[in-house]
């Protein structure tokens, strides 16, 4: 595991057009790159996060996949050859989480680690990559936690999350 700096999340949401999230999101895999919202790529896996989320109250609040797929024929799920290429699936937890619930960010990686882990789209649950996205509290970026490992470790990952938003 490793952590980077990453583009300032709600200003490149704003800058492609799509959702500016505030608490937690899955975002495409090539949100840093892409040069509009027709060009996401996202994990496959995402459809089956985002509805384990929903199961247990959470609202992704990341660009809108089904209206984005409607309005582009290239945007898409991408499959685990490519996903494996270096599509990876990306979680954020915006700082408006901090006045939230604060199981929030505990149920949400243990959401996706359960789906990694059990969900017949993924093809290795022991080889998960996943960019955890945190935005730091009050206009100061956003940095990226890289996690590779196995799907069962992803739940740990909440304290690397609190402590990006403690690091004031």
């Amino acid at each position: 595991m490793q952590t980077r700096d990453f583009v300032d999340v709600a200003a490149r949401s704003r800058e492609l057009g799509c959702r500016v999230p505030v608490r937690v999101a899955l975002l495409p895999g090539n949100f840093a790159t892409a040069a509009n919202p027709g060009e996401f790529c996202f994990h496959e896996a995402t459809p089956h996060i985002r509805s384990a989320w929903q199961s247990v109250g959470l609202v992704d609040e990341g660009p809108d996949l089904a209206r984005d797929m409607t309005q582009s024929s290239s945007i898409g799920i991408v499959s685990q050859a490519e996903t494996n290429a270096g599509i990876p699936l990306v979680a954020f937890f915006g700082a408006g989480q901090l006045t939230g619930p604060e199981w929030c960010p505990t149920v949400a990686l243990g959401m996706v680690s359960r789906v990694l882990a059990l969900d017949p789209c993924c093809a290795s649950p022991r080889d998960v990559r996943l960019d955890v996205v945190v935005e730091r509290p009050g206009e100061r970026g956003c940095e990226c936690i890289e996690y590779r490992g196995d799907a069962v470790g992803i739940v740990v990952l909440v304290r690397d999350v609190r402590r990006i938003w403690a690091d004031k």
